[in-house]
């Protein structure tokens, strides 16, 4: 809805903060227009979201605009606007979910990743949301720069009454491409977080979902029990719509299919680009794997290079799909042995 936000993460994936991006115009057309094309698509749901959408003044009339609609209503927020007075005025627009992003848990941390003294603010808007009524998820991004975090993610949502958490591993994109090489999880390091993450999810019993997929044959699934792995639904089940009706299959995606101002969503979302992302896999076999249903052949912005803008792959740094080693070696196109 918005491209500025309080918060300076250096792993933003936000594709107007990549180096050499065109700066991201915080103007809309019409966000009334732009919602009401959103609502002919038909969409189960809508998540508002930016940059930070409590700054947008509408944010409360769009929200009952498209609850009115039939349409379960979200925002993503970093929390730091977000008091008790804002998240029962948003719950009376019709907002039922929130999804608050918590860098750590606690405040220097906090501060490290965030780039802002937000802690304590972040977590008050957490306890606000509660207090109303609506759901909240706490969503966190693993990279490599925040090990050792995500169990205290985990604990503190659980405490707070969260009602589910969501991981991210981190895919370079946006301002995160600045920072690729620092935070990007190695092969070794993100099997360690979603071990903790798992341990983490078995001690404190709130749904912990990873919401960027990755693929089953590089890092078996079952390894994990108690987190919930996710395939990618972009491009199919989940689009991403900018200020000016922009339709994107990704958040991290930088291609604009076109606008919904301008032409139907079943037209764009027909479109050979659209086609050729949603038909995107890693490995040729990923079709026939018996874990395609579960893992959909993993981020296709991950592996893609869509998001890493040229080069895609950066000498010293190629490895399998969002995991990169320090080794140069060339890139295996081969999946590995599925243990099973």
């Amino acid at each position: 809805m918005t491209p500025e936000c309080p918060l300076r993460c250096r792993y933003c994936y936000n594709v107007w903060k990549a180096p050499g991006a065109a700066p991201a115009d915080p103007a809309p057309l019409d966000v009334r227009a732009v919602a009401e094309a959103v609502a002919g698509a038909r969409p189960s749901t809508v998540t508002l979201t930016g940059g930070e959408p409590l700054l947008v003044e509408d944010l409360p009339h769009l929200a009952a605009f498209l609850s009115s609609r039939g349409i379960l209503t979200g925002v993503a927020t970093s929390g730091l606007l977000l008091d008790r007075r804002k998240a029962e005025d948003l719950v009376r627009s019709g907002v039922r979910r929130f999804e608050i992003h918590l860098p750590a848990a606690d405040p220097e941390a906090y501060r490290r990743s965030a780039g802002v003294d937000g802690f304590t603010r972040a977590k008050a808007a957490m306890l606000a949301v509660v207090a109303s009524g609506a759901g909240l998820t706490v969503s966190h991004v693993m990279t490599g720069g925040n090990r050792g975090e995500v169990s205290g993610v985990i604990e503190l949502a659980f405490a707070l009454g969260a009602a589910a958490v969501a991981l991210n591993r981190f895919v370079p994109g946006g301002e995160g491409l600045r920072h690729a090489e620092e935070l990007t999880p190695t092969p070794e390091e993100l099997p360690r977080i979603l071990s903790e993450a798992g341990e983490a999810a078995r001690r404190f019993p709130v749904p912990v979902h990873v919401t960027i997929p990755v693929e089953d044959c590089l890092l078996p699934h079952d390894r994990h029990p108690g987190l919930n792995f996710t395939g990618c639904r972009c491009g199919r089940e989940k689009w991403a719509v900018d200020p000016r009706g922009g339709l994107r299959t990704c958040e991290q995606n930088p291609e604009v299919l076109g606008s919904l101002l301008d032409r139907s969503f079943a037209d764009l979302a027909d479109l050979p680009a659209a086609r050729r992302f949603r038909g995107a896999v890693r490995f040729p076999a990923c079709e026939g794997c018996s874990a395609f249903p579960d893992c959909g052949g993993g981020c296709r912005i991950a592996h893609s290079g869509t998001a890493a803008s040229p080069p895609a792959t950066r000498e010293g740094m190629v490895s399998s799909p969002g995991l990169q080693t320090r080794q140069s070696r060339p890139t295996d196109t081969t999946p590995p042995a599925r243990e099973r």
